[in-house]
């Protein structure tokens, strides 16, 4: 697993795509994304357990979005959301993005269930995961600023 290297994935605006690496590394991003840019990107580089894709809006970067930890839980995935610009923040990037990766979680991925562990506190990426059908459930064993939330694919 690695960079995403599929056809892009949109929802209007919003786009999931192959990540430009070196645009990644040189755009500007909020002072709260930038350790978390830098070690997702490495991570997915070095080809471990991530699959990374890159955020547009219409066309312009907006952030990283990703699956990890890939095989360690048979069917499960965490999901990693950041948006780099925070004008992008609250306007429904995330959630269309949230919602791009749960259409390729199901799909491509053929995974069965997602977990998305957000700060409470991050009001944009709560109303993001709520909005996709994450449910909440309870706080994280690793982290206790940390609201954990999960998805499971629809049976048909």
């Amino acid at each position: 697993m690695s960079l995403y290297s599929g056809p892009d994935l949109s929802l209007g605006p919003v786009s999931l795509c192959l990540p430009d690496v070196r645009e990644i590394e040189n755009a500007p991003a909020a002072a709260d994304t930038l350790e978390a840019r830098e070690q997702w990107l490495s991570r997915a580089i070095s080809g471990s357990d991530v699959v990374y894709f890159a955020i547009r809006v219409d066309g312009m970067l907006a952030g990283q979005i990703f699956l990890h930890g890939l095989g360690q839980k048979a069917g499960e995935a965490q999901v990693g959301l950041h948006l780099f610009d925070p004008s992008m923040r609250g306007r429904g990037v995330g959630a269309a993005a949230l919602a791009l990766l749960q259409g390729y979680a199901a799909g491509q991925a053929g995974l069965k269930r997602l977990v998305f562990e957000v700060t409470a506190n991050q009001v944009a990426a709560v109303r993001a995961a709520e909005k996709c059908g994450f449910r909440r459930k309870g706080k994280s064993k690793n982290d206790p600023l940390q609201v954990v939330y999960s998805w499971d694919v629809p049976v048909p």
